[in-house]
């Protein structure tokens, strides 16, 4: 069988697993079927563009978040499929997107392919090109050829790329223009660094750690400090910073544990932040309680939303997505579920108003091949791509 007939099969498949699916029906995008095995997403809030990368198979789709709808679309193709030169690592874990002048969006991929594991893959997308490889790509990351990256953040404010190398716990910095590594960097962690958050409105950065019960604190507008650990009893798989005028929020998930956490940080004395909430799979009291977790806890992105609330949107294996929602002051914290039951919610991220606010969730599940679209100010289902 060649690589189209195995595409057309698999996707296939794929739409009789969406008529299975809790509470959905196929949308319009569902007939083409192109999205085989999304997970991850990167938004590109500026140029209103959704990347949703194949975690195989070189497949890069892109959505305009503008109408949900997926562009660049010949022949029932995407962006990059199998049969288009290996533009992407052969199995990608990760990606961050950032705009340059022009109308381009630029986007970095991380991931294991048969060359060298220790490199960022840069592609370059507009209009009028379509997608590249981006002049400065691959960019070296110091280290052997063997070294896991984990993690990958862009800072749209500094024009930066963050990149956590797990087998040496370094974190680099590089001009995302051209690709030159900071003078800062690399910056010493410990453990086993992994994926990482910056809050534009602190200039934290923040990097979860499966090696120790911390996660690690960097001040973005002064690499050469100091980095600062904030410990939390848990080995993260993810984190997310989010802050307001009442102050910052850290998200997490332990995948251990199969935990959600929600801190207040004291940004003067880290020991003295809050705990605001935390949620672990335990089964309802007397089948009464709502289950807020339905399946394993994967990924996480929170945001400021257009009414004043916080909240943050973590990924699970069930597809469902859970939602804690923080009030304006921080004070209390409301969880929901979207339940959706796509199987396999992976990669996420959010599309953001020129205020910086979220306005849309795109999450992606590998293994029905969707995208699910949510409401973040109702938690609402708005619409799925397949």
């Amino acid at each position: 069988m060649n690589s189209r007939s195995l595409r057309f099969l698999l996707t296939a498949l794929c739409s009789v697993a969406c008529l299975f699916a809790v509470g959905l029906g196929c949308t319009k995008q569902n007939e083409l079927d192109i999205l085989l095995f999304p997970a991850i997403v990167a938004v590109d809030s500026d140029q209103d563009r959704v990347f949703v990368v194949d975690n195989q198979l070189n497949g890069l789709n892109l959505i305009d978040a503008l109408n949900n709808q997926i562009l660049e679309v010949e022949d029932e193709q995407g962006l990059l499929t199998s049969e288009d030169p290996q533009l992407l690592p052969s199995f990608p874990n990760n990606a961050a997107v950032i705009t340059l002048p022009g109308g381009v969006s630029r986007l970095f991929v991380i991931g294991g392919n048969a060359g060298p594991l220790n490199q960022v893959q840069v592609l370059d997308y507009d209009t009028v090109n379509s997608i590249r490889l981006a002049p400065i790509s691959p960019i070296a990351v110091a280290g052997s050829s063997t070294d896991t990256l984990l993690g990958i953040a862009v800072n749209a404010d500094l024009g930066q790329v963050y990149v956590t190398d797990a087998t040496t716990a370094q974190f680099h910095i590089f001009d995302a223009d051209t690709g030159l590594e900071d003078p800062a960097s690399p910056i010493a962690l410990s453990g086993i660094p992994g994926r990482i958050s910056w809050d534009p409105v602190t200039g934290l950065i923040a990097v979860s750690n499966a090696g120790n019960n911390s996660v690690s604190l960097i001040d973005s507008l002064n690499l050469a400090g100091p980095v600062e650990t904030f410990d939390v009893g848990l080995l993260t798989r993810d984190v997310s910073l989010s802050s307001n005028a009442a102050g910052t929020a850290l998200f997490l998930t332990a995948a251990q544990e199969n935990t959600a956490q929600v801190y207040q940080l004291n940004l003067v004395d880290l020991a003295n932040s809050t705990q605001l909430f935390t949620i672990t799979a335990l089964p309802p009291i007397g089948g009464v309680s709502p289950v807020f977790l339905t399946g394993n806890l994967n990924q996480v992105k929170s945001g400021n939303l257009p009414d004043g609330r916080m909240a943050g949107f973590f990924t699970q294996s069930s597809g469902d997505l859970l939602v804690l929602d923080l009030t304006q002051n921080l004070s209390t914290v409301v969880p929901s579920i979207v339940t959706v039951g796509a199987v396999s919610g992976e990669g996420i991220d959010v599309q953001l108003n020129a205020s910086g606010q979220v306005t849309t969730v795109y999450y992606a599940s590998p293994g029905v091949g969707t995208l699910t679209i949510v409401d973040p100010l109702t938690n609402q289902f708005i619409d799925q791509i397949q």
